[in-house]
C-alpha cells in the first residue's frame, strides 16, 4: 500500500507540474487582438517621447521617456511601441489572395509593449504616467500609442511624435561563427543597405597589423517568403538585409580585430564600431578549450517590457 501510496504521489506532482508549464501562457505580444484595434483619439489624451534623436554617440540601443495622460484611465491602459512608425490603415498591403478584404485600422503589431501603471502606481487616480523604455536599432524609426481597452479589445486614444536612431541603417549586430576549416572565421552582420543601394565589405587584420578587406555577400526575404497570416500581415516585420563574409588564413592563437563596413553609390563610407576576436588553434594543439551549454532560459527585455517572470 505503501508503494502504491508513493506511485499515486508521484502521478499527482507529474500532473501539478505539468498544469505549472500550462499556466505559462502564450507569448505575450500574440495576446494582442490587433485585428480588434480601433482609432478613438481623444483630445484631452496625450503622449510623448524624448529625446527624438537616438544613438548619437554611436550606440545601437538607446533609451526614451515616454509620458502620457488620459482623461479616463484605466489598469488596462497600456503603452504599445511601434515601428516603423506608421502603423494605420494606409501602411497594409492589398490581400494577395482576397484584394476585397477591409484592412485592419492597426497594419502592424507592437514590437514591445508595457502597462500604463507599471512605473506609475497612482495612474488610475492621476490619469499621467511615465515609462522608461529602451530602443534597439531597428533600421526605421518609432512611434509609441496609448492604448485603452486592455488588449482584447485595444483603443488607440493618443499617438506620439516620431524617434528615429541617427543612423538606422547602419551595419550592426556581428555573428562570429567557424568556418569550413579551422583557419576561417565567418561574420555575419545586418544593415538597411540592400546590393543596390552599398557594397559590404569587413575590413581586418592582426591587431596592430596591416588590415584588408574582404567581400560580403547580401541576402533578404520579404513578407511573401512567409507562409501566411499573421506573419504576412500584422505580424510582418523587415528584417533588412543579412550579409555575411569568410575572413580567411588566419594565424592560429591570433588577436583579429575587424569592422563591417559599406561603400555608398556616392563613394563615401559607413562603419560600425571596432570588434576583436582570437583565432582558432592549431589542430592538435594542447590549448584549453572551454564550452559553455545553456539553453530554455526565457527571453526579458531589459525595460521590463513583455516580460515572463516565470522562465
Amino acid at each position: 500500500m505503501r508503494e502504491l501510496g508513493l506511485i499515486l504521489l508521484s502521478v499527482l506532482l507529474i500532473f501539478a507540474t505539468l498544469e505549472v508549464v500550462a499556466s505559462h501562457g502564450d507569448q505575450p505580444l500574440s495576446t494582442i487582438a490587433a485585428q480588434k484595434a480601433i482609432f478613438a483619439l481623444h483630445h484631452q489624451a496625450y503622449i510623448k517621447v524624448s529625446p527624438t534623436l537616438l544613438g548619437l554617440k554611436g550606440q545601437n540601443t538607446d533609451w526614451v521617456t515616454v509620458e502620457f495622460s488620459s482623461p479616463n484611465p484605466s489598469v488596462e491602459d497600456w503603452i504599445g511601441v511601434f515601428s516603423p512608425s506608421n502603423f494605420s490603415t494606409s501602411s497594409c498591403p492589398a490581400p494577395a489572395d482576397n484584394p476585397w478584404v477591409e484592412p485592419p485600422l492597426l497594419c502592424s503589431a507592437p514590437i514591445k509593449y508595457q502597462y500604463a501603471n507599471n512605473s506609475t502606481p497612482k495612474y488610475k487616480e492621476t490619469g499621467k504616467g511615465s515609462l522608461k523604455l529602451q530602443l534597439i536599432n531597428q533600421r526605421s524609426d518609432f512611434s509609441f500609442a496609448l492604448f485603452s481597452g486592455g488588449l482584447s479589445n485595444p483603443k488607440v486614444v493618443a499617438v506620439s511624435n516620431k524617434v528615429a536612431f541617427s543612423n538606422p541603417k547602419a551595419p550592426v549586430y556581428p555573428r562570429l561563427a567557424q568556418g569550413k576549416v579551422w583557419n576561417e572565421m565567418t561574420v555575419t552582420w545586418t544593415s538597411g543597405y540592400g546590393i543596390g543601394e552599398a557594397v559590404p565589405f569587413v575590413e581586418w587584420g592582426p591587431k596592430g597589423g596591416q588590415p584588408i578587406r574582404s567581400p560580403a555577400g547580401t541576402l533578404t526575404f520579404d513578407r511573401n517568403s512567409m507562409c501566411g497570416e499573421p506573419a504576412r500581415t500584422v505580424g510582418w516585420r523587415d528584417p533588412g538585409f543579412i550579409h555575411t563574409s569568410f575572413l580567411k588564413e588566419l594565424w592560429p592563437n591570433t588577436l583579429y580585430t575587424y569592422k563591417l563596413g559599406h561603400i555608398l553609390s556616392n563613394g563615401t563610407y559607413v562603419w560600425s564600431q571596432e570588434y576583436k576576436f582570437r583565432a582558432s588553434p592549431y589542430p592538435g594543439q594542447n590549448s584549453l578549450q572551454r564550452v559553455v551549454i545553456f539553453g530554455d532560459m526565457g527571453k526579458a527585455e531589459a525595460d521590463g517590457s513583455n516580460e515572463y517572470n516565470d522562465f
